[in-house]
């Protein structure tokens, strides 16, 4: 892991979205600069959005529970797919448009409105722009893959109030351009943010193989709607250079101050509630394959030598089933957005579409599992890749399966990624909650609540796309 550092950016200024009259001299903090600065806002915006991410907070995120690697305890509504009570969607909008592009838009305005400086200076700011538009892309995607259509075009425009909703597919298509851009005018004979990048700590080459992993995830999300695309992309990311070892992850490393702990911590922790354990959909699924990830993931169940999953959608006695592994419960557990392991399964899935990267599948898989045995800090790598169950050439199902199911393993503790390649791969087979059916489970957001009053007309128009905004109608990419 890297040893970036987060800093309390106290001197940021968050953007909201609406302000208050008559209030001025009690909104004056005479302690912090009323400036912001491009660098504090690009900070701010990536720790939000890992923040976002990783989080477990049943009022933030809920997508660990949506994979099924948690289960919920007394109150288990979000685990069957209650969307509306905790104003879920809302929370999740609003921290990626207010929270996380707001900042990144701010903070390219204004390097672009920076003049003159030397020749290294100039450098320094189109990397810094690129990294910008690289984390823009990221949250974008992410939207669109929660939701389908969104405010795009139009969006952030403090001026226009009534955005349109723009086609999820088209928005897909304007990003790959977008990221296209940014990695190619990455200039590794300058800098970045620094120590205001709590990723890379302003390295340019690990910048250029996030990016390309990112434009590679992007791709084979949609292989299945658009194969030319996804073929072309994922041609430009390998030959761009990927993430293919842990030391290159995206991750920033959590401390202990106020402000700057794992949001995980956060909730498991500090908040002193008991509210979730392991989930039988994963824990069943480990046992069943020997899996020694498993004794980082969860801890076996109080006097017993063994792990055991709460029942998925139903309200589990806390005492009765394993808990979250130790290590979540540490305030400095480090928050990871992308990892090698996921990129050798996506590699391994562009062979099998017989796309022109180079390895074979098989080498792909077994590389993504090792990668994820690493990022853990398990062993027995060897000893459980032999088994029959796991070894690519006679693991169970088509490839689809076999990747699946191990990129679902390897993507715990990433809730929204596990649940995300569940709806496209759709493996693994998931648990259905006590008096729901298997086509109950989401494939998607519904949108927030107040949109229908905020912009009723166009969210209404967006809304028809997806049978009435209905939380088990498919995003584009989502065929099968």
């Amino acid at each position: 892991m890297k040893n970036n550092k987060i800093l309390l950016l106290l001197s940021i200024v968050l953007f909201a979205f609406s302000s208050c009259s008559d209030l001025s001299e009690y909104n004056e903090d005479t302690k912090n600069p009323a400036v912001a600065t491009p660098e504090g806002l690009f900070s701010n915006a990536v720790k939000n959005l890992v923040d976002q991410q990783v989080d477990i907070n049943v009022n933030r995120n809920v997508f660990k529970l949506y994979a099924q690697y948690v289960a919920q305890t007394t109150y288990p509504q979000e685990s069957q797919y209650q969307m509306v009570t905790r104003n879920i969607p809302r929370n999740y909008w609003s921290a990626l448009y207010k929270d996380v592009l707001r900042d990144l838009d701010e903070s390219r305005k204004l390097l672009e409105a920076v003049e003159g400086g030397t020749a290294a200076q100039k450098i320094d700011r189109k990397n810094q722009l690129a990294m910008i538009e690289i984390v823009s892309v990221y949250t974008w995607a992410t939207l669109v893959d929660i939701f389908g259509d969104v405010p795009y075009s139009e969006a952030l425009d403090i001026n226009n109030v009534l955005p349109k909703y723009d086609d999820a597919q088209t928005i897909y298509n304007n990003l790959f351009t977008r990221i296209e851009t940014a990695i190619k005018s990455l200039d590794v004979s300058g800098n970045g943010f620094g120590n205001n990048d709590f990723f890379y700590a302003g390295n340019v080459d690990q910048w250029n193989l996030f990016g390309n992993s990112v434009m590679l995830s992007m791709a084979m999300r949609v292989a299945d709607a658009d194969d030319a695309t996804a073929k072309k992309y994922a041609k430009l990311a390998f030959d761009g250079g990927l993430i293919l070892e842990n030391s290159d992850n995206a991750v920033i490393d959590y401390l202990k101050g106020a402000g700057t702990t794992n949001p995980v911590w956060q909730a498991l922790v500090e908040s002193g509630r008991s509210d979730y354990v392991g989930a039988n959909t994963l824990i069943d699924m480990m046992n069943g394959l020997n899996d020694p990830r498993i004794a980082e993931f969860y801890q076996e169940k109080a006097d017993t030598n063994a792990y055991i999953g709460g029942v998925y959608g139903d309200a589990n006695g806390f005492a009765s089933y394993s808990h979250l592994s130790t290590k979540l419960h540490k305030a400095t557990f480090p928050g990871t957005i992308l990892t090698a392991s996921e990129i050798h399964f996506a590699l391994a899935e562009a062979v099998e579409r017989g796309y022109d990267v180079s390895g074979s599948a098989a080498g792909h898989y077994k590389a993504g599992i090792m990668a994820s045995f690493d990022e853990w800090g398990a062993t027995g790598f060897a000893d459980y890749y032999i088994q029959s169950d796991v070894d690519y050439s006679t693991a169970t199902g088509d490839w689809k399966q076999k990747i699946g199911t191990q990129k679902w393993i390897a993507y715990f503790n990433r809730g929204f990624e596990g649940w995300t390649e569940w709806r496209r791969l759709d493996f693994p087979i998931l648990n259905v909650p006590p008096g729901l059916t298997y086509g109950d489970i989401p494939t998607r957001f519904i949108y927030p609540v107040e949109e229908a009053t905020l912009n009723g007309t166009n969210r209404d128009a967006a809304a028809a796309k997806y049978d009435g905004d209905s939380p088990t109608a498919k995003i584009f990419w989502d065929k099968f």
